[in-house]
Formats: C-alpha cells, structure tokens, sequence
C-alpha cells in the first residue's frame, strides 16, 4: 500500500509541472494564470498533505521506521509551503517585489524537488 501512496504523491507532483504549469501559463495571460495558481495551489498542497498523512499513518501501522521518517518531511514540506511559504509569495507578487517573488519561487520549488527525490527514494526502497 506504501508504495501506491508514494506513487500517487509523485505522480502529481510531475504532472502539475508537466501538464498543468505548461498549459496554464500557454493559455492564459499573466493575471489570469496568477489567479488561477492562487486558487489551485491551496488545494495542490492540500492534496499531497492527504496523501502524505495517508502514507504516514500506514507506515505507522506497518512500523516501517525509513517511511514514517520520509513522509513526516514531505508533510513538513507541503505544511510549510501551504501555510507560511505560500502567503509571503503572494505577497510579494502582489507588491511587485521580483527579486523577492523569484527567491521564494525557486525555494518553493527546491522543496518540491526534495519532496520528489524522497518520493523516488521511498519507490527505489520499495522496489527491492
């Protein structure tokens, strides 16, 4: 079961870079694109927040220390990225503060990544 939550939290986290930034940012212009990723990232975070207690909560159950562990920061990730990261973003973008918009952009995205590479560590455990 492990494993289909870890696959779950790693499928959508690419899919969203993949197929949802890339069209979001052809299809419509800047303000539009904005007030949609102002609407869907709560929900994004929230989604992977689910997931990741999910995976936590069976790891618990299935004692599997490694797991518990890798889970307990990825929903430290989505957690911090929803609740404080989220709103200093905005408001950034909202005073037209690039350099710091940009900073925090890349921030929010290395967490992202590191969430990824655990997620991909947790399959490669599984996998053996």
């Amino acid at each position: 079961m492990l494993i289909l939550i870890t696959a779950a939290i790693l499928s959508f986290m690419i899919f969203f870079p993949v197929v949802v930034a890339t069209s979001v940012f052809k299809v419509l212009d800047e303000k539009q694109s904005s007030k949609f990723l102002r609407i869907f990232f709560p929900k994004y975070y929230l989604f992977g927040l689910v997931l990741s207690l999910t995976g936590l909560i069976i790891a618990i159950f299935d004692k599997n220390n490694m797991s518990l562990i890798i889970f307990l920061l990825i929903i430290i990730g989505f957690l911090f990225s929803r609740q404080f990261l989220m709103p200093i973003i905005n408001k950034a973008k909202d005073n037209n503060n690039e350099k710091k918009f940009n900073i925090l952009h890349r921030f929010s995205v290395l967490i992202n990544f590191i969430q990824i590479s655990l997620c991909v560590f947790l399959l490669i455990m599984f996998w053996k």
